[in-house]
């Protein structure tokens, strides 16, 4: 992993990522750039108004001066000057501003921040955040605003046992052998379970063959509820990040935000969520 782009509109529900695109972006040795999105309302003609150039000029310059003591202030105790390139944009809808950027810069990383105390069917919780999972060129790592970065030990990666979540799981393999992270791969299943167990060995094999890391185990459960048993899972083993498919007309994500039964998390609105869309992940 090269680059990390952090984005940030400057609120408390941003501090959190900062602190783990920060860390990540020292333990993986990747360039962090640190980006905001503002809008200068427009008047009639205001286009080509010398007044409103001089306005635009201005407030990229104000808002350079903001972030970068937004993130000064947020990072004040590390010990070394901060290792961050500043990017400031001006354009609306934001996502589609922070996707520009992210092709242009070419980042392997994108990191949002979120609202904290949120089931896991509320993670992704803002037009923004949603518009980048669906368009962005990589992945989208959501940091719930009360989260803490105490390295990456444990990941779940939620799969359907299709050949596109190999690609997926070979990027979170890079994100986790840095920290020598145990990957769980987790399965649930409503079908017998012989039928099951047959489709996870199929899956492993197949993922042996194309994936050389030694830290990955395979969790194969059972549930009438898919999205009740992967939350249980998710709270007993308490992982330090999720990572998700998101697929065409058919996601988990997108099944647990019409899910009412999905149970608050052990430890609620603590759950980094790493979401990989299917278009931008096969190779």
């Amino acid at each position: 992993m090269n680059t990390i782009l952090y984005a940030t509109d400057y609120s408390e529900n941003s501090v959190a990522a900062l602190h783990f695109a920060y860390a990540l972006s020292k333990e993986l040795n990747a360039e962090l750039m640190a980006l905001h999105v503002f809008d200068l309302p427009l008047t009639l003609a205001s286009t080509i108004s010398y007044t409103y150039s001089r306005k635009e000029v201005r407030a990229f310059g104000d808002h350079r001066e903001k972030l970068i003591a937004f993130c000064n202030e947020h990072l004040r105790h590390e010990n070394q000057p901060l290792a961050i390139t500043w990017k400031v944009d001006e354009g609306k809808p934001v996502s589609e501003v922070i996707i520009k950027n992210a092709k242009e810069l070419e980042v392997n990383l994108i990191v949002v921040g979120t609202r904290g105390g949120s089931r896991i069917k509320e993670v992704i919780l803002g037009s923004t955040t949603s518009a980048l999972i669906n368009s962005a060129p990589c992945p989208v790592l959501a940091i719930p605003e009360d989260a803490d970065f105490h390295g990456i030990r444990k990941l779940v990666y939620a799969t359907d046992f299709e050949g596109t979540d190999i690609f997926a799981i070979e990027k979170t393999v890079e994100l986790a052998k840095p920290f020598e992270a145990d990957i769980h791969l987790v399965h649930v299943s409503t079908k017998p379970r012989h039928t099951s167990e047959d489709q996870m060995e199929w899956f492993r094999r197949m993922l042996r063959h194309k994936v050389a890391y030694e830290n990955i185990r395979f969790e194969l459960l059972f549930g009438d509820d898919v999205f009740l048993t992967l939350q249980e899972y998710v709270d007993e083993i308490e992982p330090d990040l999720v990572a998700m498919l998101e697929r065409e007309g058919h996601s988990l994500i997108k099944g647990l935000r019409h899910r009412d039964l999905v149970k608050r998390m052990k430890s609620e609105g603590h759950l980094p969520l790493l979401s990989y869309h299917k278009k931008n992940v096969v190779v």
